[in-house]
């Protein structure tokens, strides 16, 4: 056991909550990449255990990633927000593409899988036009939490705030897992 699990308890984060946030946001960058070398590998040249993994993260971190940010720092960021900051409907819009992420994540971690497991795509034309649809959106998306949301938070969000975040997560990942 480390010590900050020693310290702050099971399933709690021990960094700034915003920083665990940015980490998830380079991660996703890096699985949109993932995906386009699988989307390019296509049909005969797909790496199996890449396939496992990219499978995994779009089925269980990124739905916890959206509930980290919908159920715990848009809120305490719509409290803290000015009315210039413009925030509310960039949230909403936010919030809507987590939705049709999470739905269209689901379908991809399917497909993923049985890759995974050694069999072919009925159809690797459509496989790697839903792969591409995928991350070139979600690139997009995290792009704009990075440039909008996260300076943002960082501006508004006091100590109280960041702690008020943090058990919002770390209570996100009690129950996940």
């Amino acid at each position: 056991m480390s010590d900050a699990t020693a310290r702050d308890g099971p399933g709690s984060l021990a960094r700034n909550p915003l920083d665990v946030i940015a980490s998830a946001h380079a991660f996703q960058a890096d699985m949109c990449d993932a995906l386009e070398r699988i989307a390019d590998s296509l049909p005969d040249e797909v790496d199996r255990r890449l396939c496992a993994q990219l499978a995994s993260c779009l089925e269980f971190d990124l739905p916890l990633h959206h509930r980290d940010e919908e159920a715990c720092l848009f809120p305490i960021l719509r409290s803290r927000a000015l009315p210039e900051d413009g925030l509310e409907d960039i949230l909403e819009r936010l919030a809507s593409e987590h939705q049709s992420d999470n739905d269209f994540a689901s379908e991809i971690s399917e497909a993923l899988e049985r890759l995974a497991q050694g069999g072919r795509p009925e159809n690797p034309e459509m496989l790697g036009y839903m792969l591409r649809g995928f991350f070139e959106r979600y690139r997009r998306h995290v792009q704009w939490e990075t440039a909008l949301i996260m300076p943002l938070a960082r501006l508004r969000l006091g100590p109280a705030d960041l702690r008020l975040l943090q058990a919002g997560m770390s209570e996100n990942r009690l129950r996940a897992g």
